[in-house]
């Protein structure tokens, strides 16, 4: 009975201290949601009480006020959440380049704050500030960064874009040896928006990177789109590896530019179908009287995705579909008749 009394007595005392914990964590809830909401309200009454400033001061209407420079964290919070508002919604240089020298000079100490903070969230922050604001005067803080603190994936990322934007000769240097692997989607992230002379510089130093990196860099060409490009893009299609060649294909058909068609000749005879099916797209920067000898080729390919590209290309052409009724009328290949007239859908 002794033994069951304790037990009892032990399990009391238990589910006290059990409810004493949640009416504590009640309470801490409690009062830190309504702090935020304060402090929510407050941000929310500064932007109403400063926007029109603000829009004044952005549209060369008046000089900086003393009364917009902030003088708390409240203010600073606020004053993000305008800069933010301005950057995401409105494509402004003289609006960014205000934003930047306003940065600088009065929201650098409380970002350099956070990124000596030992909360990783602060500091990823500070990083996203310092990109979108392009606070330039925070790179040498930025580059401590990695020698103080053993970085996420993450941060590192976010360094790469700042060294991008702020030190080109570092970036190049590091981006060549990356030490963290990147996603596809990270890479191409990070290249897609770069000025075109560091994508040239990197050119330069693609053997260098490990193989799936070159597949990417690319691919950013081909969606960057500038004829620049193009001398690199075709000296790769006599590269020996075959994804290295098909991807440079595949951008070279997205700058859409192509003069010197003995170049993609070769492709006729390639063994890997995907290269017929580039050559295939490619052909339409050409006039159809040019090459359509060798999209007739292509129209009667043993694969079907290199046929239905040849009879689309022949179809978007001038005097294209005319050419399908012809084909159609005098070949023997029943299924590039069949892709023809596929193309041509109801009108044979």
């Amino acid at each position: 009975m002794d033994i069951i009394k304790i037990s009892i007595d032990t399990l009391i005392k238990g589910i006290g201290v059990l409810s004493f914990i949640l009416i504590l964590l009640s309470v801490h809830i409690v009062i830190k949601s309504s702090k935020e909401k304060a402090e929510a309200g407050k941000i929310k009454a500064y932007i109403q009480n400063k926007q029109d400033l603000w829009y004044q001061y952005f549209n060369d209407e008046i000089v900086l006020p003393v009364e917009l420079i902030p003088n708390n964290d409240i203010e600073i919070k606020a004053t993000e959440e305008i800069f933010l508002a301005y950057i995401k919604n409105i494509s402004n240089s003289t609006i960014e380049e205000k934003i930047r020298k306003f940065s600088n000079q009065y929201l650098r100490q409380y970002y350099s704050g956070f990124l000596l903070s030992r909360k990783w969230s602060l500091r990823m922050n500070a990083l996203y500030r310092i990109i979108d604001f392009k606070i330039d005067s925070l790179a040498p803080e930025c580059k401590k960064l990695e020698k103080r603190t053993k970085l996420s994936p993450e941060e590192h990322f976010q360094l790469m874009i700042i060294y991008s934007m702020f030190n080109e000769t570092d970036f190049i240097k590091e981006f060549a040896n990356l030490s963290v692997r990147l996603s596809e989607y990270e890479y191409k992230k990070l290249l897609v928006g770069f000025k075109s002379e560091i994508l040239e510089h990197l050119m330069h130093q693609m053997k260098e990177l490990p193989m799936i990196y070159r597949h990417y860099f690319i691919d950013i060409l081909g969606i960057r789109r500038e004829l620049g490009f193009l001398p690199f893009l075709e000296k790769n299609l006599s590269h020996n590896n075959t994804e290295i060649r098909i991807r440079s294909l595949k951008a070279i058909n997205e700058i859409g530019i192509v003069s010197n068609l003995d170049k993609y000749k070769p492709f006729l005879k390639a063994s890997q179908w995907e290269e017929r099916l580039m050559l295939a797209k490619i052909l339409g920067a050409f006039p159809l009287e040019q090459v359509y000898t060798y999209l007739e080729e292509l129209l009667q390919d043993e694969n079907w995705w290199v046929r239905s590209q040849a009879a689309q290309t022949i179809g978007k052409s001038k005097d294209g579909k005319s050419r399908l009724k012809t084909f159609i009328a005098t070949a023997q290949d029943q299924y590039a008749i069949d892709m023809a007239r596929e193309v041509l859908g109801g009108e044979y």
